[in-house]
């Protein structure tokens, strides 16, 4: 049984309005079940609840049904379902009920016949309210006397997105793996909306996202980062297993990976260059999947005919591409669009009615169901009323912000086969109508969908130029960042699918969420000025020739390996031998470089030293060195030679020269 709940303050029999600081008497009125249509000799019944939520006891209060004639447009439709307050006319049922105790709740029942709603519709809804002396619920009753009509088809797409969290895209640990079950695991609204299989009236539109499976962790992984990884993967594993099971190719429309804002890639070339690749990925998955491919979901749900001409550029495939949006974003032509149309410019277009579509996305629990039930009564009845004769479809999507209950959505759908005038319509007859269907719907432009009260009331690309420019440099430094760790592989199958959710939709919603992930994400896979460090300075060469020392500092969490140490002299009197061996540093560590160099002269040079990747990408900002370059060539030899002998000359000249001293004989002393 479903409900709805709705706020009311009714005083109680005779008392005087209370003052400030004494008891209030409030109470809730709730429906819980309503005969959604009746036929012509029927009755239909309304049943509900009045809560006492106040401190007093409620006394004996009045229940009555009110009815109104039959709505004549969807405008009406729209106010009346808005409206709470009771309207003046008698009552067609009405009932006293029991004093009703605070936090107590008293059931009633009230009934009307087809001909007390309305005695003139052979096809139709009543308008009626239920209401108390304080207080009313607006809703509809159909009424169904003949079959004076062609059926309207139904056909609800349903999109299968992960929830505008950054979150699910941050660093591997606990934080992530516990979003990531909360968006798909078994109790998530994605595990219930895709319990079954789709019908044959439903439509997913699916980011393929929810069928990628992240890597094993890599070996050297910290035990408690590897345990939530392992986690995650689980979770997901099982989700996208269970997707695929499920799969009717020709009942999923298959969205760009990361459900990539085409919107913005039309804008900008820049854009462009980012999201390309998404809608490949997209269109490879709906290959595996024997599903669709040729559906593009604008944002902004602009599809004049530049935005459409962008959008058959950016699009891989070789027809142009059918555009879904809502029939906000088309000139009113006095009737409701069809689900399958086409612009006046000749662009094949898949129109979801946005009142409908609103009704859906606001289906937050299963109480919801019996309002939006006889909503979708009354505003079908209407739409058949303006072309009863026409066969027609209407398209049902909700926006991508929205997050219906998936049991609500159930119930809501299966109401399809309580209304008389309504039945199952189906997915790839609505792309081939869009196909034929004639070139009559006039575009709004973007000024004309935001001044309009009706329309979709987006935000614009958070992906702009600049924005997509730096998700372009990110995805080059993860590149290089990847061929120096030794995890670089398995790393980046971590990392590349999360810098890519950067060219989402979903974020035009959030783009505070957006910033927080990008600068995350930007920290995460560049190595800045600070992360690898090389040594500058002076340095004294007091040799012919040596080896010149460098020390190389890496301040990161994780190992460094075959980084290349260039060197290039700034003076031909300075030459280095040899380049140096690749390096490998560990995280936080720091590593001495020998290199082999000669001096040709005295004098200075300045060696410019800078690391990078085997493939010769610079990893850090260019060092100088400074040498003092005194080199000890042949020629001090000869000189340091020179005067040895000159010394041993001299010493030898001073021996010679010496007066000799006169001999004594002893022996004649």
């Amino acid at each position: 049984m479903t409900t709805l709940a709705l706020l009311v303050l009714l005083p109680s029999a005779g008392a005087m309005p209370s003052s400030s600081g004494e008891d209030s008497v409030d109470s809730r009125l709730t429906l819980t079940s309503i005969t959604p249509v009746v036929e012509g000799d029927g009755s239909a019944t309304v049943r509900g609840r009045l809560t006492n939520t106040g401190s007093r006891v409620l006394s004996a209060t009045d229940v009555e049904l009110v009815s109104r004639e039959a709505s004549s447009t969807r405008a009406d439709i729209a106010d009346w379902a808005e409206g709470g307050t009771p309207i003046e006319g008698s009552g067609v049922d009405t009932t006293t009920l029991d004093d009703i105790a605070p936090g107590d709740s008293a059931p009633f029942t009230l009934q009307v016949s087809a001909d007390e709603l309305s005695p003139e519709i052979t096809a139709g809804a009543a308008r009626v309210s239920v209401q108390t002396d304080e207080t009313a619920v607006h809703t509809f009753i159909g009424v169904h006397r003949t079959k004076e009509y062609e059926p309207l088809e139904v056909v609800w797409g349903l999109p299968l997105l992960l929830p505008n969290d950054p979150r699910l895209f941050g660093d591997p640990g606990s934080a992530r793996t516990r979003a990531w079950e909360t968006a798909t695991g078994p109790d998530s609204r994605l595990a219930g909306l895709t319990e079954e299989e789709p019908d044959t009236d439903e439509a997913w539109l699916l980011d393929p996202t929810l069928l990628s499976v992240p890597p094993e962790p890599a070996v050297g992984t910290g035990e408690t980062v590897a345990a939530a990884m392992n986690s995650e993967r689980e979770v997901r594993s099982r989700r996208a297993s269970a997707i695929r099971e499920r799969v009717v190719g020709e009942r999923t429309l298959v969205l760009p990976e990361a459900d990539a804002d085409v919107a913005a890639g039309a804008e900008s070339a820049s854009a462009e260059q980012v999201i390309r690749p998404r809608l490949r990925g997209g269109r490879t998955l709906a290959g595996q999947l024997d599903a669709g491919d040729d559906v593009m979901w604008p944002a902004d749900g602009l599809v004049t005919d530049s935005r459409a001409r962008d959008l058959e550029r950016l699009h891989p495939g070789a027809d142009a591409p059918t555009l879904l949006t809502q029939s906000s974003a088309l000139v009113p032509s006095g009737f409701t669009p069809t689900g399958a149309a086409r612009t006046t410019g000749g662009a094949p277009l898949l129109v979801s009615d946005k009142t409908l579509s609103s009704v859906v996305g606001d289906l937050s629990s299963q109480s919801d169901v019996t309002l939006a039930r006889q909503r979708l009564v009354a505003e079908t009845s209407a739409v058949l009323a303006e072309r009863p004769g026409t066969p027609r479809t209407l398209l049902v999507v909700p926006d991508r912000s929205d997050q219906p209950s998936a049991e609500a959505y159930a119930s809501l759908r299966d109401s399809v086969t309580q209304i008389p005038w309504l039945t199952k319509g189906s997915t790839a007859d609505l792309l081939e109508a869009a196909q034929e269907a004639p070139a009559d719907q006039v575009p709004r432009t973007l000024d004309q969908m935001s001044s309009s009260p009706t329309a979709t009331q987006t935000r614009g690309p958070v992906l702009t130029t600049g924005r997509a420019q730096q998700v372009a440099r990110d995805e080059r430094s993860v590149a290089t960042f990847a061929s120096v760790r030794p995890d670089g592989v398995i790393w980046r199958r971590t990392v590349d699918p999360s810098l890519d959710q950067l060219t989402s939709a979903r974020w035009r919603d959030t783009p505070y969420a957006f910033v927080e992930l990008h600068q995350k994400l930007s920290r995460t896979v560049t190595l800045s000025p600070q992360d690898l460090v090389v040594s500058s300075g002076d340095v004294n060469f007091f040799a012919d020739s040596g080896r010149l020392q460098i020390t190389v500092v890496n301040n990161t969490d994780v190992e460094l390996s075959n980084l290349t140490v260039d060197l290039v002299s700034q003076n031909p009197s300075f030459r280095i031998d040899d380049p140096p061996e690749p390096v490998t540093i560990g995280p936080g560590g720091r590593q001495t470089v020998n290199v082999q160099a000669t001096a040709l002269a005295a004098g200075q040079a300045q060696v410019h030293v800078v690391l990078t990747t085997p493939s010769g990408r610079e990893l850090t900002r260019p060092a100088t060195l400074r040498v003092r370059m005194r080199p000890t060539g042949g020629a001090i030899y000869w000189a340091i030679g020179g005067t040895a002998v000159l010394l041993l000359g001299a010493g030898t000249w001073r021996t010679v020269r010496r007066p000799r001293q006169p001999t004594v004989n002893e022996d004649h002393a």
